[in-house]
């Protein structure tokens, strides 16, 4: 399949892509190799989750590391999507990265992947989930009234729509099983309701699904890698000697083969040479959800049932029976499991307990529906004219600098400007941008409770610059 146009004269294309990369692997490379030449593509600006991603959790690596990764593998520049969006549902995590692309004025395809061929299918699906005709919401009630979980009612309804009209047509509960599809749907659903010019550019996925965490023969999934990474937890840590580690061994080509060699020897097939040799050398503990949990506990022991309520995706029932089991709270994933019922996923949990200790109210949505700047985390050298035409073109704020949000009053650490957005008093990008600093400390605070201080912080980090 081939996305050209839209190329006219000194026009540029631009590709796009909304994505985690946590960690970068093959499938990634092999998504920006393949979509840049089918869309014949001068640039590829990612936009990519901070220090915690969709899922609830916080991400393996940095955000600067995982924008070397990218930058080292064929990125352009990487772009930083909002906590309060990279943190959310499929629907707020794709309607906040089209909006962010779509702001730098200069995206013209939107690349993503999709674990089924008929793409014609898929954009049937998007339609009806964005407009929902009448006879769609009628069959969403009935399902609901059986006691069905919203996706499974949803499922259902779109079933009962698509069997008079396309009765040969893939079933729909089988499109809307892959995490891949249902972001896939969200895109071209936050696209049209845009009216966007943007050309949607759907590529078949490779390798293993999304929740495979046994390590593939071609191409690995990144839970796949983690699942593998977690096993010896940071290498660092566990595999060469603190004082090795603080030498600049780390960074020794020699004792990065050898680790490959003893340590992950998936690793040559499931990653780029350029990310695994980042990963390998990553200085700092690899962080997991339970490095949070007393984070996340002492939330559960001093916050009412009303405030546990008020977080994003939690409702009053959940907050109430949060408070009446906080009593059987081990852990972060245990109380997770404990927790998950037809109406509660794990996932949703986890991103609930994560809105907990962010402060990410659900109000928020409503007050930022859209990201309000653009935040560079790296860029290669040969894109200087993509920077160019984003501040000329871009309807946001171009930000590479944090301290640049306070007109130079800052100081080098950001204590001084956070502390919860509910508090924050200043502007509403600033209001924005402050959730993406919490993250960064909260980061950081877990990074600690590891026994490493050495993350800075976002005002001392530097551009990351190939």
């Amino acid at each position: 399949m081939e996305h050209l146009p839209p190329k006219k004269g000194d026009l540029m294309n631009v590709l796009g892509i909304i994505a985690e990369y946590n960690p970068f692997h093959k499938g990634h490379a092999y998504q920006i190799e393949t979509l840049r030449k089918e869309t014949n593509a001068d640039y590829v600006i990612i936009a990519m989750s901070g220090n915690f991603v969709q899922r609830g959790a916080p991400a393996l690596m940095d955000k600067y590391s995982r924008t070397r990764m990218a930058l080292s593998c064929g990125a352009d520049l990487v772009l930083e999507l909002p906590a309060l969006y990279a943190c959310a549902s499929a629907e707020y995590f794709a309607s906040g990265g089209v909006a962010l692309l779509e702001s730098t004025g200069v995206v013209t395809h939107l690349g993503f992947g999709t674990e089924t061929e008929d793409f014609g299918f898929l954009q049937e699906i998007a339609d009806i989930l964005c407009q929902e005709p009448e006879a769609f919401r009628d069959a969403l009630q009935q399902e609901l009234k059986k006691g069905l979980s919203f996706p499974a009612a949803r499922a259902q309804a779109l079933k009962t729509c698509f069997m008079e009209q396309h009765p040969t047509y893939a079933k729909p509960e089988e499109i809307l099983a892959s995490p891949n599809n249902i972001l896939a749907l969200e895109y071209l659903k936050a696209l049209s309701r845009r009216c966007s010019g943007i050309i949607p550019c759907p590529l078949l996925r490779r390798g293993q699904s999304y929740h495979d965490t046994a390590p593939g023969q071609t191409f690995s999934s990144a839970s796949a890698i983690r699942a593998r990474i977690a096993e010896t937890n940071s290498l660092s840590e566990n595999i060469i000697p603190d004082a090795e580690s603080k030498a600049g061994c780390p960074h020794n080509p020699g004792r990065l083969e050898l680790l490959r060699r003893r340590i992950l020897p998936d690793l040559d097939t499931s990653m780029p040479k350029a990310a695994s040799d980042i990963l390998l050398a990553y200085p700092h503990p690899f962080l997991q959800e339970n490095d949070f949990s007393l984070l996340l506990h002492y939330k559960l022991l001093t916050e009412s049932s009303e405030q546990l309520s008020s977080y994003a995706d939690s409702s009053p029932d959940l907050a109430r029976r949060m408070k009446h089991e906080s009593g059987a709270f081990l852990s972060w994933s245990s109380f997770c499991s404990h927790l998950k019922s037809k109406n509660f996923t794990y996932t949703r949990l986890s991103r609930v307990f994560l809105h907990a200790i962010l402060n990410i109210y659900g109000e928020d949505y409503q007050t930022f529906p859209q990201p309000s700047y653009l935040r560079a985390l790296g860029f290669r050298k040969e894109a200087v004219p993509l920077l160019s035409a984003i501040k000329a073109k871009g309807s946001l704020p171009f930000i590479t600098s944090p301290a640049s949000l306070w007109d130079g009053k800052s100081s080098s650490t950001s204590l001084e400007y956070l502390p919860l957005p509910h508090r924050f008093t200043a502007s509403p990008t600033q209001r924005l941008f402050s959730l993406d600093l919490t993250a960064s400390d909260l980061y950081r605070i877990g990074l600690t409770a590891r026994g490493d201080n050495s993350l800075q912080n976002d005002f001392k980090q530097p551009l990351i610059l190939l």
